[in-house]
This record gives C-alpha cells, structure tokens and sequence, in this order.
C-alpha cells in the first residue's frame, strides 16, 4: 500500500504520540514506586551505626499487626473466590472443595498449601520491608516465613514495579494508597525501645501467613489465623494473631508484648506487658452460610461446672507422641492428685495458634470470673494445656506464646520433655512437640 507524505507521516505521528504516552505511563510508575522505594530507605545514612536500641517495639508491633491485617484480607478475598466457583461441592458438606491444593507431604491433608498461604506472605512480607528495610538491609531485623522455600506454583513472582497490583488483585489495601500504621498502640506506649546490653542481637519476625490450612481446605474457617511472631535473642517478646473469618464485616487482630524486665541476655524497657485486640472493617466478603460455624471447641467457660475442670486442647494427629503425652498426663500427672484431681474436658481442634490462643482466652476468662468473686485469688485457677506432637514450627509458637505470656506471666511454653523452644530462625520445627499451659 502506499503512502503519501503526509499520511506516512501522521503514521509516525501517532504512532510516536502513543509510544510517548506508554514511556510517561511506565516513567510515571517508575516514579511512583521509585518514592516508595526511597521513602523505605530514607535516611538510612550509615547503617553500621545502627544497633537494636534504635528500634521501636510498639511501632514494630503496630506494622506487625497491619500487615496482618491486610494478609487477613488476602485469605478473606481467596475463599470469597472460591466460594463464587464451582470448587465448592454441597452448601453442607464439611468439606470445602478447593482445586487449587497441593500437599507438602503427599495424601497428608495437614501439609495442604494454596493460593492464600503464598499470596498472603507475600502482602506480608511486602508491609514489613517497606516499614523496615533499613533494619533489614543492616541485618538488625530478620525475616523468616513459612512460605519462604514456596515455589510461587500459586502466585506469579511478582517484580517490585507490579507488587501493587498484585495487593489490588486481593482487594487488599496496597502500601502506596494506604501506607502501613506505625501507631495503632497507643501514644503513651509508642516510644518504647528495645534496650540490649548483649554485643551480638538477633531479632527475628516469624510469618505463618495462614495457620489452619486444612481447616481452610476443610471449611473450619473459624480455626484459621495468620500469625506474626517477634523473638529477641530466642525469646518471643510480641506477637500478632489474625482471626480473618471469624466475623462476617470484621477482621480481628489480637495482640501482646512480654518485655521481661530483667534477663540474662537484655535489659528491657519498664513496659513489661501489652495485650488487647483491634478490629477492622474488611474489603472482602465473607459467605457465612457455607462455613462449618461449629469449631468443636465450646465456649472458654462451658456452664458452672466448667471452672473446676482441666481442658485439655490436642489435635487429631495418630502420632505416638501425642498419645504417649496424653497418657502421662492422665496417669502420671493428674493420677498424683488421687481424688482431687480435676474432671477433664477434652477438646480436639486444628490450628496450632487456634489452640494457643484459647488457652490464652481461658485464662482470661476464669481471670474476669474470679476477681469479682471477693477473697479469691488468681492462684485457685485451673486453665487449661495444649498438647501437640512434632510437627509445629517456629512460626506457628512465636507469636501466640507472646500474647500468652503477656496475659499471664506465669504460662508455660516448653517442649514435651520441658525444654524452652528454639527460635534461632535457622532451626525451625519444633521437633519434640510443644505442651503450652496458663
């Protein structure tokens, strides 16, 4: 075909009239994250001077807790996607048909990872660095996820320049419209700093981006949480424990610091204890009417006759471990106490963080109870254990045992054999079970 002069040349007109407009577009983006970028590590000036004492717990705790809420948002929006398909099978089936599944392990439907472990982590992770990257850059902070050897069979790596559309996939609130909150505790609490005497420190953030995966699969979506763990120096201090879909509007985050205020190890700040629960409204939907509402646990104080009983939280796991613990704390331990042992009510639950938390809840519970009961003290108490085989990780311990802790102090945390857990970030499963008690 040929062309004259003047149409050849309004061809390259336009055609070097739109190129020019998709080079602003991709120079604008560049722009707009290039400030994000810069604002991340504005001022990080010589990261060598820098040391733990410059860090914040509460405006940690506070990124800790948006950010998760926002990974609630991405497991909120994932089953509200898989609800509208046809991966759901029967409104009252127990089981939720989700095709995106694969299994770590094979036929084991503990080890199920889907789209919202992966998709949620990465929100997560995302939050976190934008908040902290000179920490993180200095070696000050480290982070270490349960997805973190995940091979994105679920999510598309995705370049910094495109992460914000990948927060606008999930309907999450993106950190360039919605900047994560440093101050969501309060102003009175919002200047402690960490204090350490020890040469070398290592703080480490734990990501379980969504603990209770086959609760998940399953549609036990009130046992799914999303977990965020703080450790100074092997030992958690604070914690954030996402609930996404126990209410139909609201996401609600529970939270606690334990700063002890004396160790072998640092010397913390007088704030030795935090502990409350914030609420968000959510941006993703959730079906009620397709979700098992029944969780199998009962209330944290089940009638009258409940606050003279030992609960007892396990999972269904055959593991000779757990039936062994089981055991020794039926004969050995309460058969001590010949006829004043406590009657035990038993319940079987999934999700490490579900079952730490209610132990947590109880105690609280039984706490409000007795302090309006005149010449009572907190010591006439009988809580509550969980018990769990190996097959835990530090990411699933880290957080709830710094929300217990910072409710009771007197709580236990250890392994089966009674040893403190490791948090090294490098020695991840808990290989000798965890038995928690308050």
């Amino acid at each position: 075909m040929d062309l004259s002069a003047t149409s050849a040349q309004n061809v390259v007109s336009s055609t070097a009239s739109k190129t020019t407009e998709e080079i602003h577009n991709i120079l604008q983006l560049d722009a707009d994250v290039g400030r994000i970028v810069s604002e991340s590590f504005d001022s990080v000036g010589d990261m060598t001077d820098m040391t733990i004492n410059d860090i914040s717990i509460t405006e940690l705790l506070s990124t800790c807790i948006d950010a998760c809420r926002r990974g609630c948002e991405v497991i909120r929006n994932v089953r509200h996607k898989l609800v509208q398909s046809s991966n759901v099978v029967g409104s009252d089936s127990k089981f939720f048909c989700c095709g995106a599944v694969k299994y770590k392990i094979s036929n084991d439907p503990r080890s199920a990872l889907t789209e919202a472990d992966e998709a949620s982590q990465k929100v997560i992770t995302e939050c976190l660095n934008n908040c902290w990257a000179k920490e993180i850059r200095s070696g000050l902070i480290k982070i270490v996820g349960e997805e973190d050897e995940g091979d994105d069979d679920f999510v598309d790596s995705v370049p910094l320049y495109d992460m914000m559309a990948h927060f606008d996939k999930y309907n999450t609130p993106s950190i360039d419209q919605e900047p994560v909150q440093r101050d969501l505790l309060s102003p009175s609490d919002s200047t402690q700093i960490l204090h350490s005497s020890n040469e070398k420190n290592e703080l480490i953030i734990f990501i379980d981006p969504m603990d209770g995966t086959r609760e998940f699969v399953e549609n036990r979506i009130e046992n799914v949480q999303c977990l965020i763990g703080i450790t100074l120096n092997g030992k958690p201090i604070a914690g954030a424990v996402g609930m996404p879909m126990i209410h139909e509007d609201k996401i609600e985050i529970a939270y606690g610091i334990d700063l002890p205020a004396d160790s072998e190890q640092a010397t913390l700040t007088p704030l030795s204890k935090l502990s409350g629960v914030k609420y968000f409204n959510t941006l993703n939907p959730l079906v009620k009417q397709l979700s098992v509402t029944d969780t199998g646990m009962g209330d944290y104080i089940d009638g009258e006759d409940d606050v003279k009983k030992l609960v007892v939280l396990s999972g269904d796991s055959k593991k000779p471990a757990l039936t062994m613990s089981m055991k020794c704390l039926e004969s050995d331990v309460l058969g001590t106490f010949v006829d004043s042992a406590p009657p035990i009510r038993k319940i079987v639950a999934g999700g490490c963080g579900n079952k730490m938390l209610f132990v947590q809840r109880r105690f609280e519970a039984l706490s409000e109870r007795i302090r309006h009961q005149e010449g009572t003290d907190l010591s006439s108490i009988i809580g509550s254990i969980s018990l769990a085989p190996p097959g835990s990780s530090s990411w699933d311990t880290a957080g709830p045992t710094a929300l217990l802790l910072a409710a009771d102090p007197n709580a236990v945390v250890t392994d089966l054999i009674g040893r403190p857990l490791v948090y090294d970030g490098e020695h991840l499963s808990n290989d000798c079970g965890v038995v928690v008690s308050a």
